[in-house]
């Protein structure tokens, strides 16, 4: 395994690391006094730096009859204007929307005050106009309930919003405030490529009352549990991150395993335990790994969970779903076999724990600043774990992905809608992760993972631009890297 001094000693104080604490009072925002967080200990003075982060309280019934799950809740967000400018609305993304019109919104209020409200952008951003202007620095409490009927066929947005073979995955099932920056409010029409969340921390408790046979796996830690007449109702909080993701189905099965403080679970069906096993023991070596290369992982828990998708995988905070079918020992994928396929899609998931929830980026206008990254993050898994000879056989997978165009020198930094399906795939799954593998010859490799651990440790919990990568790499190889960055159109000249 490559280290550096600096990361063998920083490795070994990950040995003291610890426990997972539970929520602790804080001076916040709007006189709340609890965030709820899923933070291990030596994380929660970073709550003191995100006083003004978002708080969402939801409150959700899970009802099943047959094939069709209905979802209503209510939600209840407390909002900081942390802009330097007043706000005349407010933004949501309806993600599930992206497949039909599965999730609606009624009884929006403002402080206590119904307010008028718009759907924009082909159903999927719901404007909320505000009576007046929210200052910076001022809080609003918005309420809404909110009313679903969950697909049971694979749709838009890779089919991750699906209750299909007794499997519910709740991808972004409540609508989520989006990011406002230089560009104003980040929503647009869905593009046929990219991921779609693109968010400030917040911080989240999530009551579910569910069917009582349902095995829950979500994006926060359990805090309370009670059972009566069938039902079940938890609580679940976490925080700061960038969504909360739930996934449920009485066939579920899972097994678990301790990292430095962190517990790591796969859930499974038990036709495919030897796929699920796998998959923990890939969760475990791949948080060990990214802990010594990109800074520690923050949280008490870390989820592995396979469901219905289009994709082979997808990342949520503190929680990736992983395609089932790359759970059969008999599927095949790209011409591997499903579970092979499996390592390297629960590597590259796990890894978007840093890249995206730790260090979010615009992955609908900046794709390879997440995507690319976190596929050479994955080469970086197969190194450690595997050694050089099977590492650069990972490695010369981008170089065929980047073969579907020719290898075209199409620019990296591209937005996803300016890609086709195709080149989407190739440009920034291949050619954008051998921009990195080009970075660190340019860089040196004892620089360039030196920078890898200071860009996480520097922006953990912000939103980046590729110019802040750009001049973290600078700083680290004290280089000028304009060039490589232009030639391989990372950045415009």
């Amino acid at each position: 395994m490559k280290k550096t001094l600096v990361f063998f000693v920083l490795f070994l104080s990950l040995v003291f690391l610890s426990t997972c604490a539970s929520s602790i009072d804080i001076p916040a925002q709007n006189n709340n006094s609890h965030l709820p967080n899923n933070l291990i200990e030596e994380f929660q003075s970073d709550l003191d730096e995100l006083q003004g982060a978002s708080l969402y309280s939801i409150d959700m019934t899970i009802d099943l009859a047959g094939d069709v799950v209905r979802v209503r809740g209510s939600q209840d967000i407390l909002y900081t204007n942390q802009e330097s400018v007043p706000l005349e609305s407010i933004y949501f993304r309806l993600i599930p929307n992206m497949g039909g019109d599965f999730l609606s919104v009624s009884e929006i209020q403002v402080d206590g005050i119904s307010v008028h409200s718009v759907v924009e952008f082909q159903n999927t951003a719901l404007k909320v106009n505000l009576d007046k202007p929210l200052a910076p620095g001022e809080t609003a409490a918005i309420s809404m309930q909110f009313n679903e009927v969950v697909p049971a066929v694979m749709g838009g947005n890779y089919g991750l919003y699906v209750y299909l073979d007794d499997i519910l995955a709740l991808d972004a099932f409540f609508p989520i405030i989006p990011v406002y920056n230089d560009e104003g409010w980040n929503v647009e029409d869905p593009p046929q490529n990219a991921d779609m969340i693109f968010a400030d921390i917040a911080f989240f408790s999530v009551t579910v009352d569910a069917p009582q046979d349902l095995v829950l796996a979500a994006g926060g830690k359990e805090v309370h549990r009670s059972e009566q007449g069938g039902r079940q109702i938890v609580t679940f909080e976490g925080g700061p991150q960038r969504d909360f993701y739930l996934a449920a189905s009485p066939n579920f099965v899972s097994e678990s395993e301790t990292v430095n403080g962190t517990v790591v679970t796969s859930y499974f069906l038990e036709k495919f335990r030897d796929s699920g096993e796998m998959v923990l023991g890939v969760g475990v070596d791949a948080l060990t790994i990214f802990n010594e290369r990109l800074g520690f992982y923050p949280y008490c828990e870390l989820d592995l969970v396979s469901t219905p998708m289009q994709a082979g995988g997808m990342e949520y905070s503190n929680i990736v779903a992983l395609g089932i079918f790359t759970y059969d020992p008999l599927s095949s994928v790209r011409g591997s076999p499903g579970p092979v396929y499996l390592e390297g899609a629960a590597a590259h998931e796990v890894a978007h724990q840093w890249f995206y929830n730790q260090v979010m980026s615009d992955q609908i206008d900046e794709p390879w600043l997440d995507e690319s990254l976190v596929q050479y993050a994955t080469y970086l898994y197969y190194l450690d774990t595997y050694g050089e000879q099977n590492g650069n056989g990972y490695l010369r997978s981008f170089d065929d992905r980047w073969g579907r165009v020719a290898k075209e020198p199409i620019p990296i930094g591209l937005p996803a809608r300016e890609y086709s399906p195709t080149e989407y795939g190739a440009i920034v799954y291949g050619r954008g992760a051998l921009f990195f593998d080009a970075l660190s010859e340019e860089m040196g490799q004892v620089d360039f993972d030196a920078f890898l651990w200071e860009y996480v440790n520097t922006y953990r919990w912000k939103i980046v631009e590729p110019e802040d990568l750009k001049n973290m790499a600078e700083m680290s190889c004290g280089c000028d890297l304009t060039q490589i960055f232009s030639d391989w159109g990372a950045i415009e000249p």
